[in-house]
């Protein structure tokens, strides 16, 4: 038998201690682990409800199809519908960009009179891009 394969316990290594850095002396005494005093907390600031509402509506609104515009009523973004996934429904900003997740108990219809806004608006995108011809 070598001593390797001995019967007797072998003893276990000392615990790295050193990490070859001073020591620290901040103020805070994380004993030189500063992420130990990190708190995990989200990215992303907190949303309060939008335009005074403090509960979502009375009857949530389903779209129907994909590119509907809805507005989400807790942050008081108006998106292009884009799928539902889950609990969970997903908006584009009517400019385009990022998808942002949506609670579908906070989708509402769009205010009044801005559907006739935006056809206007997108009218004049288009005639002024030189893609439609003018009424």
């Amino acid at each position: 038998m070598t001593s390797d394969q001995s019967d007797r316990p072998q003893p276990s290594p000392a615990p790295v201690s050193d990490r070859s850095m001073p020591s620290c002396e901040c103020p805070r005494g994380c004993g030189g682990r500063p992420e130990a005093g990190i708190r995990l907390t989200s990215p992303y600031p907190p949303v309060a409800a939008a335009a005074g509402r403090s509960a979502p509506p009375t009857v949530p609104y389903v779209p129907r199809q994909v590119g509907e515009l809805v507005l989400d009523a807790l942050s008081g973004r108006l998106g292009h519908f884009m799928d539902r996934i889950g609990k969970a429904v997903y908006l584009r900003p009517e400019s385009g960009g990022a998808e942002w997740e949506a609670d579908p108990g906070w989708i509402d219809r769009p205010p009044k009179g801005l559907g006739a806004k935006l056809s206007e608006r997108n009218r004049d995108s288009r005639l002024n891009s030189g893609t439609a011809e003018p009424a």
